[in-house]
């Protein structure tokens, strides 16, 4: 958390704040873990509670205000930063203003391991800009044996592409040259 804060804050891409994707495994866990965790962290970098959104299913934590604010987190108006989700946020969410994934809790799912990663590798800017994905050890191992299985590549290969040497470049258009015919005329005075 301290490191995605560090490193995105409230820096705006296309208007739009970061955010932070942190799923839970059950409800029980966001209640007595998560949320008091993430609340204390928040309080110690003076960062607003109001930048939480907890999207879970059950309507004693989400209320549909949240759902709203949920549906709408790819917008500018969109203050949260923080997304806690049980059960949400996988196949078919596409957030591009999700800059950072935090898995912390084995799934049931080894495929959601890598699908929950990959929600933050979406186009913002023109500029390639670089996620954050906070695993435990062994999400870590799952994450690794998922790359391997389906795109033969480790975590270790792309994790610190960001250190490659990179330049950015300005591209001009220049456009073809035109060729006209011009008659040549002889004019004698």
């Amino acid at each position: 958390m301290l490191i995605f804060w560090h490193t995105y804050g409230e820096k705006r891409y296309e208007n739009m704040l970061p955010k932070l994707a942190i799923y839970g495994s059950e409800i029980k866990e966001v209640e007595e873990e998560i949320v008091p965790t993430l609340e204390k962290v928040l309080e110690e970098l003076n960062i607003p509670r109001d930048k939480i959104l907890i999207n879970v299913g059950d309507n004693k934590l989400t209320k549909d205000n949240d759902i709203n604010e949920f549906n709408n987190l790819d917008t500018e108006k969109s203050n949260k930063q923080f997304i806690i989700l049980v059960g949400k946020g996988k196949e078919g969410w596409n957030c591009r203003s999700l800059f950072g994934v935090a898995l912390y809790r084995s799934p049931d799912s080894s495929i959601f391991v890598l699908q929950a990663t990959m929600r933050s590798l979406r186009k913002i800017t023109n500029i390639q800009q670089t996620a954050s994905v906070y695993l435990s050890k062994d999400n870590y191992e799952i994450l690794d044996n998922e790359l391997n299985k389906n795109f033969k590549m480790s975590v270790k290969d792309i994790k610190n592409k960001e250190n490659d040497d990179k330049r950015i470049y300005e591209v001009k258009v220049v456009p073809p040259p035109r060729y006209i015919k011009i008659k040549n005329i002889n004019l004698r005075l």
